[in-house]
């Protein structure tokens, strides 16, 4: 299967950039999602690949195949790709069978006899399991079951790389579970490579080998999904991916001689921040610097190119929420020694005595785990209890936070610091 190179991608409309000079490998046989919330270039940069929108400029290379290039003049259509495309609307002929509709794209092809044709169709619907509905118009079958027939068309040709645009937006919560695991299971099966398009942050988590958050058409971060999760580049990846979604605590101090960030956060409460790597924050700044002078001269650089645009939707540091009882938190200039704490919801330990003082402020049990959101003060943080238990709202409650998985990002750029442990005082 085909290696995909996207080299300096850019998509714009006058001064809107759709895409932001990216660049991305997509290696062979992976299963890629690109993710990020609605306009944010994702579908963009799917069709740019597909052949199904032209790139303003850069280069796209599929295997061994330059498919475009803006200054060779070179725009492979998307008929000479050899890729599939499966649309949110399955697109299927309501007047065709399944078995019609699966070869519909073969007769079209004129390189298969009527023979070659039958085995393919019978074929790839053995795979997605639907060779019993080959007989059914599309009316007669269910969402899932469209939804096969979509993807079995798409198989048909046997394309290089199949690309998907949020495929399981149609089906229902239950339903798209289950098509989840069977593409997983087709991934596998087929070892072609997938590119899938979706907002929904679940999706990606549990299909990807390998997921690319967008927002404002700039790359966020491509890594394995529990790499994402675990270690984000940043406050927005932080904050988009998690499900409930991560607690943002800001807090204030410097690094002591032993190497621990003395904290102050929460209001008054003290706590020590150790990091896993034994990071200086000195090194750490000198690091910065020097990527921002490099980001800054290539931005010059870019300015003097008599085509270059100035990009009209401005990038900005992601304005992070903090839960609070009511109101809205002040919004100050942040300085060096500003900080925001990042803690998923499972690692807050909910605890008999030690740690901080909290009140249940709500508790939603689901049978596996429970949900519960706590008062400190004027914060509200959410935790994560595993098990068949409960909370009484308003009872009283003590909280730490367990785990080296805490992640310190720096409050003025919105940059991952490093992850730690938190140890309250």
């Amino acid at each position: 299967m085909p290696k995909i190179v996207l080299t300096d991608i850019t998509k714009r409309w006058g001064d809107f950039y759709a895409v932001d000079h990216l660049d991305l490998v997509i290696d062979d046989c992976s299963f890629v999602t690109l993710l990020g919330p609605s306009g944010c270039g994702k579908t963009t940069t799917l069709r740019m690949i597909a052949g199904l929108e032209t790139p303003s400029s850069g280069r796209i290379e599929i295997g061994d195949t330059v498919v475009f290039d803006s200054e060779k003049g070179i725009n492979v259509p998307a008929n000479k790709r050899h890729v599939g495309f499966l649309f949110q609307n399955y697109a299927l002929w309501p007047n065709m069978t399944v078995y019609q509709n699966i070869a519909f794209g073969l007769k079209n092809l004129k390189k298969y006899s009527k023979q070659e044709i039958d085995e393919i169709v019978r074929r790839v619907a053995g795979v997605v399991k639907i060779e019993m509905f080959l007989d059914r118009y599309p009316s007669e079958l269910s969402g899932g079951q469209q939804q096969r027939v979509a993807i079995a068309r798409t198989l048909a040709p046997e394309p290089e790389v199949i690309f998907m645009d949020e495929p399981l937006s149609n089906l229902d919560a239950k339903l798209r579970l289950e098509m989840r695991s069977e593409l997983q299971r087709l991934h596998l099966t087929t070892g072609r490579t997938f590119v899938y398009v979706t907002h929904d942050q679940m999706e990606a988590m549990t299909l990807a080998t390998k997921i690319c958050l967008i927002e404002n058409g700039v790359l966020q971060q491509y890594d394995p999904p529990l790499d994402v999760y675990g270690k984000p580049n940043n406050l927005f990846v932080a904050d988009f991916v998690g499900s409930p979604s991560i607690n943002f605590i800001e807090a204030s101090g410097v690094q002591n001689a032993a190497g621990e960030m003395d904290f102050t956060l929460l209001g008054d409460h003290r706590a020590a921040f150790r990091f896993n790597s034994g990071l200086k924050m000195a090194d750490w700044r000198k690091r910065e610097a020097q990527a921002d002078a490099e980001r800054e001269a290539k931005r010059a650089a870019l300015a003097k190119d008599k085509k270059h645009v100035e990009k009209g939707n401005k990038d900005q540091v992601f304005d992070y929420p903090i839960a609070l009882v009511e109101g809205e938190r002040k919004k100050t200039a942040p300085t060096e020694n500003d900080y925001v704490l990042g803690v998923r919801p499972e690692m807050i330990e909910i605890c008999a005595q030690g740690g901080i003082e909290a009140e249940v402020y709500s508790a939603m049990p689901t049978g596996m785990e429970t949900t519960v959101r706590l008062k400190v003060g004027s914060f509200l943080l959410t935790g994560v209890v595993f098990g068949g238990v409960t909370y009484e709202i308003g009872s009283r409650v003590h909280i730490r936070f367990k785990d080296s998985g805490l992640i310190l990002f720096s409050r003025s750029s919105g940059r991952i610091i490093d992850t730690g442990t938190l140890t309250l005082r």
